[in-house]
């Protein structure tokens, strides 16, 4: 009877914490590369003005070489033009694979297109919480 009583204190205390750490996991976190920019994310727009199609990012990305704007065959490669950070990090972009070559940094909250620089050159980024 007590090694009963037991068992069923254990459940009940087991299912007492599932539930708790049910309630308390984060809402539905942001979907990474689906084309749709959402909170929690870094997005590169293939045109100027954050038009077209977007390569959304929610985690870091060192080589652009694979990725395609979603929906599309067009690589997000060295092919765009202006961002969008709905982060609350520091997103930092880089003109080569690996986070090499020119390094530029994004607030943010940051909107804005690509200078001469960054424009249909970005080849990796990566999340921080600093900035350049």
């Amino acid at each position: 009877m007590k090694l009963k009583r037991a068992f069923a204190a254990t459940s009940v205390l087991a299912t007492c914490l599932a539930t708790a750490l049910g309630v308390a996991a984060p809402a539905d976190a942001a979907t990474h590369k689906n084309g749709v920019l959402e909170t929690g994310e870094f997005g590169l727009y293939y045109l100027q003005n954050q038009s077209g199609y977007v390569f959304d990012l929610y985690v870091s990305d060192d080589n652009f070489a694979g990725d395609v704007f979603p929906g599309t065959s067009i690589s997000a490669n060295d092919n765009t033009e202006s961002y969008r950070n709905r982060d609350s990090y520091w997103w930092h972009v880089f003109t080569n694979a690996s986070y090499t070559g020119s390094h530029g940094c994004l607030s943010a909250g940051y909107v804005g297109n690509a200078s001469a620089t960054y424009k249909n050159t970005i080849s990796s980024a990566y999340w921080s919480s600093a900035s350049c």
